[in-house]
This record gives C-alpha cells, sequence and structure tokens, in this order.
C-alpha cells in the first residue's frame, strides 16, 4: 500500500513539473515575442525618421549631413530585428450567408416553457424578445438556468408551453451544440463521409468541393492531413471530431447561427479560427459558452438567464465576470 502511495505521489510531482516547465517555456516564449516586436517597432520609428531626414536633406542641397545621416541609416537597416511572426491559426473557415431576411426573423412572443407543462415547473415565463441578421448575442447565467433550453426554443427542437416564437419561412438555422458529433459515422473516413453527406449534385455553393481532390484541399483547412482524411472517425480525437461537425456546416449557407458550447473539445488554434469565422460572418449569432474569451471577441448583447426571464445585461462580458468574481468571493466568506 506504502508503494503504492509513493508512486502516485512521484507521478503526481512528475506531472507537475511537467506542467510547471510548459507553463514557463510559453511565458519565456511569449516575453521574448514581446521585446522583439518592441524592438522591431523602435527600429522601424527610427529608420523611418532617418529616411525622411534624408530626403529632406538632399532636397534642401545639404548633401553632406544627407549622407552623414544614410550611413547612420544603413547601419541600424543591417543589424535591425527581424519581424516578429504573427500567429495565424491552422483552422481557418468560413460560414456562408443566406440572402438576409427583414427583422425580426425570430420573436419570441410572451413565451413560457417548462418540460413537465405545469405552471409550478415553468423554466422560462412570458419571454417577448427577439434575433435577427445583426444580432450578436451571447446568453449567460447559472449552470441549469436554462441556456440550452432556450436554444432548443430557437431552434424549434423544443416548442413552448404557452406564447410562441414565430421564426421566418424562410430563415435557415445552423446550429453546433454538445451532441452535434453523434451524427458521424465512426467507422466511414473522413473523405468518404463527406463527400457521401455532401454530394456535388446536391450543392449550391460554387466555392464549395465538388471532386475529390477539392475536398481534399477543403478539409485541410479543417487540420486535417491527407492521411487522417483517409482513417476512420473512430480513431478521432473529441477535438478533431468537432472540427469535423463545423467543417459540415460551413457547407451550408445559414442566416443564424445558434453555438452551444463550442469550444468545450477544441485547442487553442481551433478556438481562435472559430471565433474568427464568426467574427466574419454576416449572419446572426447566439452563443452559449463558457470560453468568456470567445464571447469577447464575438458578442456584441450579453443576454442573462434567470428568475424565469431573459435580460439584456448592462455591461460586457468582463463585467459580468467581475460580478461572479465578487459572488464567489461572498459565499466563501459565508462559508468560513
Amino acid at each position: 500500500m506504502v508503494g503504492v502511495v509513493l508512486v502516485v505521489v512521484i507521478i503526481h510531482l512528475i506531472v507537475s513539473h511537467f506542467i510547471l516547465y510548459v507553463c514557463m517555456c510559453v511565458c519565456v516564449f511569449v516575453l521574448r515575442w514581446c521585446y522583439q516586436a518592441r524592438e522591431y517597432d523602435k527600429q522601424q520609428a527610427d529608420m523611418n525618421k532617418l529616411a525622411s531626414y534624408v530626403r529632406v536633406n538632399k532636397a534642401n542641397g545639404n548633401a553632406n549631413s544627407a549622407k552623414s545621416k544614410k550611413k547612420v541609416l544603413e547601419k541600424i537597416q543591417d543589424d535591425a530585428v527581424d519581424k516578429p511572426q504573427q500567429y495565424e491559426p491552422s483552422f481557418v473557415f468560413r460560414f456562408p450567408e443566406c440572402e438576409r431576411l427583414p427583422p425580426p426573423v425570430m420573436p419570441f412572443d410572451k413565451v413560457t416553457f417548462s418540460y413537465s407543462g405545469k405552471a409550478e415547473d415553468n423554466l422560462y415565463q412570458d419571454l417577448s424578445l427577439a434575433v435577427d441578421y445583426d444580432s450578436r448575442i451571447a446568453i449567460v447565467g447559472a449552470n441549469g438556468c436554462g441556456k440550452s433550453t432556450l436554444m432548443k426554443l430557437m431552434s424549434g427542437e423544443l416548442n413552448p408551453t404557452a406564447g410562441s416564437v414565430q421564426t421566418h419561412p424562410h430563415l435557415r438555422l445552423a446550429k453546433y451544440h454538445q451532441h452535434s458529433t453523434e451524427v458521424l459515422d465512426l467507422d466511414a473516413t473522413i473523405l468518404n463521409f463527406m463527400m457521401t453527406q455532401f454530394p456535388a449534385k446536391l450543392q449550391t455553393l460554387k466555392d464549395r468541393p465538388k471532386t475529390q481532390e477539392q475536398w481534399r484541399g477543403y478539409l485541410a483547412t479543417f487540420g486535417f492531413s491527407t492521411k487522417q482524411q483517409t482513417s476512420p472517425i473512430g480513431l478521432l480525437s473529441d477535438g478533431q471530431k468537432s472540427r469535423l461537425v463545423f467543417a459540415m456546416i460551413a457547407m451550408t449557407p445559414s442566416g443564424i447561427l445558434l453555438l452551444d458550447e463550442p469550444t468545450n473539445h477544441l485547442d487553442l488554434d481551433a478556438v481562435a479560427g472559430l471565433a474568427e469565422a464568426v467574427k466574419s460572418f454576416q449572419g446572426g449569432v447566439v452563443l452559449v459558452s463558457h470560453d468568456f474569451r470567445l464571447i469577447d471577441q464575438v458578442a456584441n448583447e450579453i443576454w442573462l438567464c434567470e428568475d424565469k426571464g431573459v435580460r439584456r445585461f448592462e455591461g460586457s462580458i468582463r463585467d459580468y465576470k467581475r460580478i461572479l468574481a465578487k459572488k464567489m468571493e461572498a459565499l466563501k466568506v459565508m462559508k468560513r
């Protein structure tokens, strides 16, 4: 028994030291990058100033002064710091849009909902709100308050107990949720699965893949190597399966994106790529996420679910995070 405990302690120490080492490496890399960027900007400013001085003095006939400064400029250029490489996500794609529809495209009219149908179990009561093509909404609230339920009312997966959700008849929705990967055929290869799901004769977008070669290029933008494309989907990690679902969503035009915890299994590179895709999307977006960094990048409106209702939170997601932190601190004080 003592031996087992000792092994566990040793493993814990090794893992802890490894994590600390990785964190230190990342910090050193970031600090070096920041220093290099600062030095590069300073040298560029100095060179621009000297180049301007040389031009002015040449134009004014002051050749000696211009020649002197030119030598200084050439020396700085020879010793110049290289421009730091900008980070670019490998997960680069876009969500195609439908033709815009006039607002409101998804109005809620006095919507009440409970899973049991009983008034005493109401999760929502008398909701009146609307989503349109200009919406950039993040839904927040305590666990169990009904964020995912609200998304299901929007998508039509659930019907109100009372009231109505009058979705525009021509609205096309795209939805990602925590169980989206369950539609994948784990025995099929990525390439065959996508070509079967989206046969060339049914595709309406000109810039979407039709031939096998085009499909290979398309899947590569989602981070799938040539070898992975011909491997069974069942061998993929959870994050790679999520990427494949986004590859499916990006095949069809949509007017509103409903994203329910889209970053749960994604790595930092994929989250960065998803954020860029959402920001460039010209339709509406409704997001539920615990990733406040993503919310901060893509949402301009915060909806807070509480007390059987939904209200607009007056402030940014950072303000909301500060309020949560204060509440948590207050709870800790009460428990002491």
